[in-house]
């Protein structure tokens, strides 16, 4: 069995990416279980994992020493997130489980978190590691192999064209990291273009007044992606970002300041360095301009993109040879 275990109290890119894997595995044949280490009311992954038939538990409601005593070698221990993967690692003196745990966060922190993130960090030679990008790999004190996150890829391209009158949308958490400020910005520059806005969080007083559509935090972006032409990525630091590959598995193009993972995902033509984000209005116009044919090739290429290296199935081999199941 492989136990997928984290603590999450919002829905993000570790959420998303849990989603998916727990989807893969399913798809495989592979006990899977995810097991939260406490629970929040309205958890959007909750309902999810349900829709999908898999299981999961929470650990504040059973004894997290007997759920761990109880594993055996042949059980796989995946943690994400600092929290997740440091417990992992101090109950593995209970059961000789396999534990593997990945690095998500792309973002600098400080304070109370970045003590956590160094205790987690030099903990590591307690696991088998990965992280989503080079960056964060790079970062590790301890063996570290990189393993890119990835997204279900439907079996046809997505064919269609984009709207008249270009949509743009910002996914994610409204922070200083994810830089809405940044796409506040250009929307209040570019009246052409309609702008979106999918999240929410700790900067959302920046929305106020703006002349955008705010849909706030969606549980899903499955049914929204069909409104959107591009994907604005604005953001001062990344990984990889889950909401980029779920995007251009639908046909949505991408535009990105150069951060993370995201030159080993995009054409130079769609990147602009980070230092530089103005320049990012310079791309939409582009769009805007150009014919539809455009638009058309930009979402064919990044489509084949991500089928060939960042879907599912592309990373299935890697996976099972980490949870040692072939």
């Amino acid at each position: 069995m492989i136990y997928l275990f984290v603590d999450s109290s919002g829905f993000g890119g570790i959420e998303s990416h849990i989603h998916q894997l727990s989807l893969l595995l399913q798809s495989q044949q592979v006990g899977v279980e995810v097991v939260f280490l406490n629970r929040y009311p309205d958890h959007p992954l909750y309902a999810q994992l349900s829709q999908s038939d898999i299981p999961y538990r929470f650990l504040c409601q059973t004894s997290m020493l007997r759920f761990f005593r109880g594993l055996s070698a042949a059980d796989v221990v995946h943690a994400h997130g600092y929290k997740a993967s440091i417990i992992a690692r101090g109950c593995r003196v209970l059961s000789g489980y396999h534990l593997v745990t990945t690095f998500h966060a792309g973002e600098s922190v400080s304070g109370k978190l970045a003590c956590y993130e160094w205790l987690n960090r030099y903990t590591a030679c307690l696991s088998y590691n990965l992280a989503v990008s080079r960056k964060i790999q790079k970062r590790q004190p301890f063996r570290c192999e990189l393993q890119r996150n990835f997204v279900h890829c439907k079996e046809d391209l997505v064919e269609r064209d984009r709207h008249d009158l270009l949509q743009v949308g910002f996914v994610g958490r409204l922070s200083h990291e994810k830089a809405i400020d940044r796409f506040v910005s250009l929307s209040e520059k570019m009246p052409s273009i309609d702008f979106h806005v999918y999240g929410d969080g700790e900067q959302s007083a920046l929305l106020n007044g703006v002349p955008l559509n705010w849909h706030g935090f969606v549980p899903s972006m499955t049914p929204h992606w069909q409104s959107l032409d591009v994907l604005l990525i604005t953001s001062r630091a990344e990984g990889m970002p889950m909401a980029a590959l779920e995007a251009m598995a639908n046909g949505v193009v991408v535009i990105s300041t150069d951060v993370g993972e995201m030159s080993s995902l995009l054409e130079p033509e769609c990147l602009v360095a980070e230092a530089r984000w103005q320049l990012l209005a310079d791309k939409l116009l582009k769009i805007e301009g150009q014919s539809k044919a455009y638009w058309r090739m930009l979402s064919q290429q990044q489509q084949q993109m991500v089928r060939g290296n960042y879907s599912d199935q592309a990373c299935w081999q890697h996976l099972s040879q980490i949870y040692q199941l072939s």
